[in-house]
């Protein structure tokens, strides 16, 4: 074959190939979706998920259906996705873990290079909460009672290396306390037994604490954020208890696998753009504590990167997480 066949060749290759990719984006999507939440059920990534699936089905005229896959702080469910085929019918919901699990463990998978983001959706302050067993009115008592038993307060967490397991890790820096922490496969089994009185705090968002702080099965101490929450307006900032520097939370994106069509990619971030616009869709978000944000896959590309250097930054200020 000589160099003018060949350079046909692959000219046509080409043009068929993206003929392909433009037909599979148009007949897009063909059956369910599948988003992936690689945390327990309950927890506030899960809840919003749900939110996010009813939405998009709605937009795309398609099943879209929620499979959690807890376990190694995130990383197993991220990894189902990183896998998968990459023709937009798996996805992944996720959380703050995805950016901050490279500073903490080896990864199967390269956050950077096996994923196609859509869209950072909304971002979510996290919030302290304690056992009602025990016994404080607010943080500056909590705090005096920890430092008087070191190492006796146990702080959950939804996995290790996640925002909230390095909001306590920060708190007990800026406060000079010494906690264990205790992690669990999400935020649900964390707040149970913290609920219980196995465990006496743990900070997490006020979507996956709302059933429990409702019964009253926990107790609020302090909000993680630079303004107290409309959904809990008597629970005051770390700041304005005194602590500085306690400005945390966790950001909730979509990601598809690494190749999915660029139009495939398109069609999703303008379907949830288009439900972003309705009321209803941001009062759910709003009432569950968060923030709605809905970047472009450009947009959401850059803080990944972003957000992956400040949490290596991060923990390097800690001296690292046990």
């Amino acid at each position: 074959m000589n160099a003018i066949t060949r350079r046909t060749a692959a000219a046509c290759l080409l043009t068929l190939a993206s003929g392909l990719a433009s037909a599979q984006a148009t007949d897009w999507p063909a059956r369910p979706i599948r988003i992936v939440v690689p945390f327990a059920a309950a927890g506030s990534t899960d809840i919003l998920a749900r939110v996010l699936a009813r939405a998009l089905s709605a937009e795309l005229g398609q099943s879209v259906v929620v499979e959690n896959k807890p376990g190694a702080s995130g990383n197993i469910g991220a990894d189902v996705v990183a896998k998968a085929p990459a023709d937009g019918y798996t996805l992944l919901y996720t959380s703050t873990n995805l950016t901050a699990n490279p500073a903490l463990m080896p990864m199967p998978f390269d956050v950077l290079k096996d994923f196609a983001p859509i869209s950072r959706v909304a971002f979510l302050p996290l919030a302290l909460f304690k056992s009602p067993q025990v016994q404080a009115k607010s943080l500056s008592e909590l705090v005096a009672q920890v430092k008087a038993s070191p190492g006796k307060f146990n702080f959950s967490s939804s996995g290790k290396g996640g925002a909230p397991h390095l909001a306590g890790e920060l708190f007990a820096m800026a406060a000079g306390l010494e906690m264990v922490h205790v992690p669990y496969n999400g935020a649900g089994p964390a707040l149970v037994d913290v609920a219980a009185g196995q465990v006496q705090l743990t900070f997490t968002t006020y979507t996956s604490a709302q059933a429990m702080l409702a019964g009253k099965k926990v107790d609020a101490v302090a909000v993680a954020n630079r303004n107290r929450l409309a959904v809990m307006p008597d629970v005051p900032t770390f700041e304005e208890a005194g602590i500085k520097g306690m400005e945390i939370g966790t950001m909730n994106g979509l990601l598809a696998p690494a190749g999915t069509p660029p139009a495939v990619i398109a069609r999703i971030y303008n379907a949830l753009a288009k439900a972003g616009q309705g009321q209803d869709f941001r009062r759910q978000f709003v009432e569950q504590g968060g923030e709605v944000l809905l970047e472009n896959p450009a947009t959401f590309t850059t803080y990944i990167r972003e957000d992956v250097a400040r949490w290596k930054a991060l923990v390097a200020r800690i001296g690292g997480l046990k």
